[in-house]
């Protein structure tokens, strides 16, 4: 099992979601031996995994080595909290776009337990509808209510320029031709598929073609089978549907070969009963075949574009 870096997230990123060390003895796991590390960082990624999926926000773990003379000798205390469940959830910070495409894009609701794996992947959701910078667990304040099990979570968005412009050339021969164009959102206005906040209108050169307008829904989370389309009167009706069918296809498989790659975990130190200013950094191992499943999912985006082109 892969395994995720909450701690670090939450003992040193993000310490608005961590209120302290808990109360109550800690776990305490000891190894020796020269694979002592390898087995201590294999503990703590297994305890801070079940954390995360469990909604404890105050899980909190430290390591302290032996004084050095003998064989590698640690040990981890973990201390973990209740679990939590989520009380609300807001959005701030936005103007353009309707709170019922963001919490569409959600795959972690009200009244759920607070599964931080869950709201990560959230987040990802509602950045792919690219109306605001790139979302973080950093941007979410968590408000603990009395009853010690219910938090209630603000995330804090940060709106994109409506317009911008991207030149792509032959620097591989899939790519094809020289590409530019100047894009801009649709001003706010309407609900669901009429959202405009969520169109796209943009000016494209294609080589030494002439310039055509296309107005375009990129895939939006939640309502994929209203969104992921272009249309243009330079592309035929056949195009604009190969478009819709192949922009779905490349977004199925894009989720379905992205590895979902861990960050490492790091936790503070201690000798000697002193804390050291280095902490222990732990690397998950990467997913099998990483490398194959990502080359493919690239792949796969580049002959679709080429195809469509």
């Amino acid at each position: 099992m892969k395994l995720g870096a909450i701690a670090v997230w939450m003992v040193v990123i993000a310490p608005a979601f961590a209120a302290g060390q808990p109360a109550g003895p800690p776990l305490e796991l000891r190894f020796r031996g020269p694979s002592a590390r390898d087995a201590l960082c294999a503990c703590l990624l297994d305890a801070s995994r079940s954390a995360e999926l469990q909604g404890r926000l105050d899980f909190t773990a430290e390591v302290e080595f032996a004084v050095a003379g003998g064989p590698e000798d640690v040990t981890a205390r973990i201390w973990t909290g209740s679990p939590y469940a989520i009380g609300r959830i807001d959005f701030a910070g936005h103007s353009t776009i309707n709170d019922v495409t963001l919490r569409r894009a959600m795959t972690i609701y009200e009244r759920d337990l607070l599964d931080l794996r869950q709201l990560r992947r959230s987040l990802e959701r509602i950045n792919d509808i690219g109306v605001f910078e790139p979302l973080t667990l950093a941007d979410i304040t968590v408000a603990r209510r009395e009853d010690g099990v219910t938090a209630d979570l603000t995330i804090r968005l940060r709106e994109r320029k409506r317009r911008w412009w991207s030149v792509s050339g032959p620097g591989l021969p899939v790519i094809g031709p020289l590409r530019a164009s100047v894009s801009s959102r649709l001003p706010p206005w309407g609900r669901g598929i009429f959202e405009t906040t969520t169109y796209v209108v943009s000016l494209n050169v294609t080589g030494f073609a002439k310039p055509f307008l296309a107005l375009e829904r990129p895939v939006i989370p939640g309502q994929e089978l209203l969104s992921g389309f272009s249309i243009s009167p330079a592309l035929s009706k056949r195009a604009m549907v190969l478009h819709y069918g192949s922009t779905h296809l490349a977004h199925g498989v894009e989720a379905l070969l992205d590895p979902d790659v861990d960050e490492p975990l790091a936790v503070p130190v201690w000798s000697a009963g002193q804390p050291k200013d280095e902490p222990l950094i732990c690397v998950p191992p990467k997913p099998r075949l990483w490398w194959l499943r990502r080359g493919a999912a690239a792949a796969v985006n580049m002959g679709l574009l080429t195809l469509i082109l």
